[in-house]
């Protein structure tokens, strides 16, 4: 089979990998569509896995095999993955801190190599943890292989909401508008909340604005802070979501957020970058700083509902569908800072 694999910085090959086959209570996809996280480009650039390895966690395509002692599951389904599952019975999971469970991290869908997802091919596997534990979602006929794989990014910016914890007709400050951030922005007004949002890039804060945000900032201006509060009656927000967390964006949404607000850094890898931050300022303000990274169990039946729900306009998001074969050249193309890519879809076949 054919896969993008990655062999180290600026080494993207796309090759022949055997294909996986399935053991005991293991399923076979053939990949339809996957998604480019957030995640798979830090990864791309600051690696945290041994190599080599394929990457790809937002994963929708049909089963072409199933293992001995599968149940529930036959050839033919059209599926959508889980790339995590905690356990729930870990001291992490029974406070919400699903990310940092050991069996979280220990399963994933693969497509040999590091476990590490495994879109990026023309098939993966699914370990028997994620097939007995809820991480094989079956596709409703009317559902999409593209839709399918808004169920990851869904559930995650599901999770930190429900850590913000924001009541109907707060303002919520969404900084970046990129593929989570323009997610972000259809959830935020789903749940009730007033989203603002920020971007380096005009064409982003436009798009933004079709998707229904009361007002776009563009984040290269160093008195940003000063026009979200000034678009706030001088209050600031009641909470910021920073899809993409730098030490920059920190400080201004430290600054942007009202006394008592709360600031929530939707991240599960580690930015490179020294951030200068302050820990006083935040005590100073009573700004809860809070983290919050990875998928939810908690969310899973909210997250279903939102995906099955035409009303969601998900598509709306995507700025890019593009074959898994030219991965290289769109990683080159993401790396112009004038970039306006949003929600990025790639395609084995």
């Amino acid at each position: 089979m054919k896969a993008q694999v990655f062999h180290g910085a600026g080494d993207l090959r796309y090759e022949d990998l055997p294909q996986p086959n399935a053991s005991e209570g293991e399923v076979i996809l053939a990949v339809k569509a996957v998604g480019l996280s957030p995640l798979d480009l830090c990864r791309l650039r600051v690696p945290e896995l041994d190599e080599p390895f394929v990457l790809g966690r937002e994963i929708a395509g049909t089963i072409v095999e199933v293992g001995p002692n599968v149940q529930s599951w036959r050839v033919g389904q059209r599926v959508a993955t889980l790339a995590h599952v905690p356990c729930m019975r870990c001291l992490a999971c029974l406070e919400d801190r699903f990310s940092a469970c050991p069996t979280y991290q220990a399963h994933t869908t693969t497509a040999g190599l590091t476990p590490s997802g495994g879109g990026f091919a023309e098939f993966v596997k699914v370990p028997r943890y994620l097939v007995e534990h809820g991480g094989l979602v079956a596709l409703p006929g009317h559902i999409t292989f593209e839709r399918a794989c808004f169920l990851q990014p869904i559930n995650s910016l599901l999770h930190g909401f429900a850590r913000l914890n924001l009541q109907p007709q707060q303002r919520v400050w969404i900084l970046g508008a990129g593929s989570l951030g323009a997610i972000a922005i259809l959830l935020a007004q789903r749940l009730g909340l007033q989203p603002l949002v920020s971007d380096r890039n005009p064409q982003r804060l436009d798009a933004a604005l079709d998707l229904g945000a009361k007002a776009a900032f563009n984040s290269n201006s160093d008195d940003l802070h000063t026009k979200v509060r000034a678009f706030t009656d001088g209050e600031g927000v009641d909470g910021a979501l920073l899809t993409e967390p730098q030490g920059w964006d920190i400080m201004q949404a430290l600054d942007g957020t009202r006394p008592g607000g709360k600031l929530l850094c939707l991240t599960d890898y580690a930015d490179p970058s020294s951030v200068p931050l302050d820990p006083l300022a935040f005590a100073r303000r009573q700004i809860d700083l809070l983290g919050c990274s990875g998928l939810s169990p908690r969310q899973q039946s909210r997250s279903l509902t939102y995906l099955f729900d035409h009303h969601l306009p998900l598509e709306r998001t995507i700025s890019d569908r593009v074959p898994l074969a030219e991965l290289a050249s769109l990683l080159e193309r993401l790396q112009h800072p004038n970039s306006d890519s949003r929600k990025i879809l790639l395609y084995p076949s």
